[in-house]
């Protein structure tokens, strides 16, 4: 599908989900009706670890933990689009269903959401702009991938393109070259390490679709960034190196922009240091400057471009969660239906 937007949010990416048996009242034997509903099962003294689909399964006496992404989980993979309301419930649902269990009594203890933001250069260079936030450790091991980590929370910033092509499966990568050839893709990802301490309380599965938790998430998510200090375009940023000619005339230009030079051309040519040949040529090269600089002093900057994305999808994304109970009733009964 080459018409997949690449700006849309996973909203919920990784979740890792706990549920205790006795939260079911010891309903349920995980070990024994759970186990035998995935797949790649390998038993331990005690343990039993499969999957089902992308989801990772580890059922530990009356312990069940699972993690992946939902929203993969939900639509086959995490950066075709985001996921309403109803759909964050039905992808729930699902999985329990899948598993024969009610996920949405489950226990959240890990919570990821991102979006992807298609930029206009390489995604590193972006990232050399986010500079620190007070309280987060602030490491980029690889030029492609920028970490602000607290022991509670992490945000983490990288070019979306290069990890779905380290994939493994062939067939993946090919599809992702196919759809996002001559794209670049940037991912903000903000992970909530321990959810119940950022949110004062137990998370349950059930939350993870009501309005209004999804819009206090995505506060976290925006206002995490905001928070950012961010450093901004200096001067070399706007040097033309793309032909020895624009690179010569944007030096021209940065000499001008910090000198009178016509000033000074014009003391030159009084004190007959320069004829008038000589000032009409300076005078044509300033003019060409001033015309190739024009495009780029008109230009936005890494992080205005950035910030600017990010401030319309926590925009766009606020007016889609912000759902009148009606309507989520409507689309919860129509769900209860077709399921």
């Amino acid at each position: 599908n080459n018409n997949i937007n690449t700006e849309d949010l996973a909203m919920y990416d990784t979740l890792k989900f706990i549920l205790l048996e006795e939260d079911l009242d010891n309903k349920v034997c995980f070990i024994e009706e759970v186990s035998c509903r995935l797949t790649d099962v390998k038993y331990y003294n005690n343990r039993v670890v499969g999957r089902i689909k992308n989801m990772q399964v580890d059922i530990r006496g009356t312990t069940l933990i699972v993690e992946g992404s939902l929203t993969k989980w939900f639509l086959g993979n995490n950066y075709e689009r985001f996921l309403l309301l109803w759909e964050i419930r039905a992808a729930i649902r699902r999985l329990g269903s899948a598993l024969g269990v009610p996920i949405e009594k489950a226990k959240v203890s890990r919570m990821d959401i991102a979006f992807n933001f298609r930029v206009n250069n390489l995604p590193w260079l972006y990232l050399t702009k986010l500079l620190y936030s007070d309280g987060y450790h602030r490491s980029n091991i690889k030029k492609d991938t920028l970490y602000f980590d607290r022991y509670d929370c992490q945000l983490l910033f990288y070019d979306k393109i290069q990890e779905l092509c380290s994939s493994k499966n062939k067939e993946e990568v090919a599809t992702v070259r196919e759809i996002f050839e001559g794209i670049n893709v940037l991912r903000y990802e903000f992970r909530f390490k321990k959810v119940t301490s950022i949110f004062n309380g137990v998370v349950r599965g059930e939350q993870l679709y009501n309005q209004s938790f999804c819009l206090l998430a995505l506060d976290k998510w925006y206002h995490c960034y905001m928070d950012i200090n961010k450093g901004y375009d200096d001067d070399f940023q706007f040097f033309r190196l793309d032909s020895k000619k624009a690179f010569e005339l944007s030096c021209v230009a940065y000499c001008s922009a910090r000198l009178d030079i016509y000033n000074i051309l014009e003391e030159a040519f009084v004190r007959r240091d320069i004829d008038s040949k000589n000032k009409y040529d300076i005078k044509d090269v300033l003019r060409k400057a001033d015309e190739l600089m024009k495009d780029v002093s008109n230009s936005t900057s890494l992080i205005d471009e950035l910030t600017k994305k990010i401030d319309n999808a926590y925009v766009m994304l606020k007016r889609r969660y912000n759902v009148s109970p009606a309507r989520m009733e409507l689309l919860n009964r129509l769900y209860n239906n077709v399921s």
